[in-house]
């Protein structure tokens, strides 16, 4: 869970959208939702749009007021079931807590919780909108990581795997992408996901950041980014999205593009071309080498090898008189001829068919490769991003079946 609600740039930007008189915002309190016997105000809904349309740089247009209520009483029904859920586990969020959440954003903005309050105070907005936002989001993330890290395993399959398809398209054209996407599951709600960003891209072309409107109205994981997805290749985007991405320009923009998922706006900051093949290609190797004698001990192993853990090393000291020579990481082009025929084709964590060299044998097993140099991420951002990713979709999934079960009734 990303807290793509709280931009370091949302209090002052609420100081600086003008101002409303709490009194009278009180006055015309009422109820917008009941969720689970849990009463969301009109007040409550309009706060959290003030800071929606403040925080994204948008105008406050009637329209504008329209669509930010409706995305915060989701937001609030949201944060509700998740404390909800959360309460049930006996997460409790202390002050001390918020407290500390709310310091980082007000040292963003270049003033401390006092200064903070009283900006949003002159503004019409409670600090308790924001306090309430923080309980949810920091209870919440507790509660997806109590329940799914320690279980979530990313395989070195997998890992491999992505790390491999990123370097197969190394070579492709490569773009600087940010997004912003609005799911949908019906047709109502492509209809209107397709409408609201519209709206946000006529909001954007009056003047609107794009980072700001992504942090307040993306629902991707990368919304806490400002919808930056870094450089990616075209075939790393959903297939609608593929033939967008050629089209753009630096410093374009996209129409509101429909995918099997929801609505996506991307905006392309930047371009350039993929690496040359094999340019910068680097490999890691290890050579196993055994008696010729025992050549048919080291076939049947050759065949069963599967990436280069502690199944390898027990693999080779089962073979009487074998050794496993670390080779290190080197650039493809740099290796000699006759090796890199060799691993030609071989995929990442298989090994080279068996041959003769005098009265040994040998093989080398491929650990990995990557294609592209810096372009392709190491082993470990990749886990973490699939890591996050997962989690992400667990978040996704719990709140939804949340949202199910619940009883919402809404009244605005």
């Amino acid at each position: 869970m990303n807290l793509k609600h709280i931009s370091a740039a949302a209090a002052l930007a609420v100081a600086t959208f003008g101002a409303a008189t709490p009194a009278a915002a009180q006055l015309a309190e009422g109820v917008a939702a009941v969720v689970n016997d849990h009463v969301i105000s009109t007040f409550d809904v309009r706060q959290r749009a003030t800071l929606l349309i403040a925080s994204a740089g948008l105008q406050s247009s009637p329209e504008m007021q329209t669509r930010a209520r409706a995305q915060a009483l989701r937001d609030l029904i949201d944060e509700r079931l998740e404390l909800d859920e959360t309460a049930n586990f006996h997460i409790a969020i202390t002050p001390a807590e918020i407290d500390h959440r709310l310091n980082d954003v007000a040292r963003q903005n270049n003033t401390d919780l006092a200064g903070l309050t009283r900006q949003l105070g002159s503004s019409g907005v409670s600090i308790s909108t924001l306090r309430d936002q923080v309980e949810a989001d920091i209870a919440w993330t507790r509660l997806i990581n109590g329940l799914y890290s320690n279980r979530l395993r990313i395989s070195e399959d997998e890992i491999r795997a992505t790390q491999d398809r990123i370097a197969a398209n190394a070579a492709r054209p490569q773009y600087q992408i940010s997004e912003i996407f609005l799911p949908a599951d019906n047709d109502q709600e492509f209809n209107e996901m397709e409408q609201g960003a519209m709206h946000l891209l006529q909001e954007m072309q009056r003047g609107a950041p794009f980072p700001m409107v992504a942090r307040q109205f993306s629902r991707a994981p990368s919304a806490a980014a400002g919808g930056d997805l870094g450089w990616i290749a075209a075939p790393e985007l959903a297939p609608e999205l593929q033939p967008v991405a050629e089209r753009l320009q630096q410093g374009q923009v996209s129409l509101p593009v429909r995918t099997s998922t929801g609505v996506y706006i991307i905006a392309m900051r930047d371009r350039r071309n993929g690496a040359a093949a094999g340019a910068t290609s680097q490999v890691s190797l290890r050579q196993i080498s055994a008696p010729l004698a025992r050549q048919s001990a080291l076939d049947r192993l050759q065949r069963r090898i599967d990436g280069c853990g502690g199944d390898l090393d027990r693999g080779v000291h089962s073979i009487e008189g074998a050794t496993l020579t670390d080779l290190g990481q080197t650039t493809e082009s740099d290796l000699s001829p006759a090796i890199r025929d060799r691993i030609t084709g071989i995929d990442t964590g298989k090994a080279t068919p068996v041959m003769t060299a005098g009265d040994q044998v040998n093989t080398f097993v491929v650990c990995s490769r990557q294609t592209g140099g810096a372009n392709v991420p190491s082993h470990d951002e990749i886990e973490s991003r699939l890591r996050e990713q997962e989690l992400a979709l667990q978040a996704e999934r719990y709140l939804r079946n949340l949202r199910r079960q619940a009883t919402i009734i809404t009244r605005q």
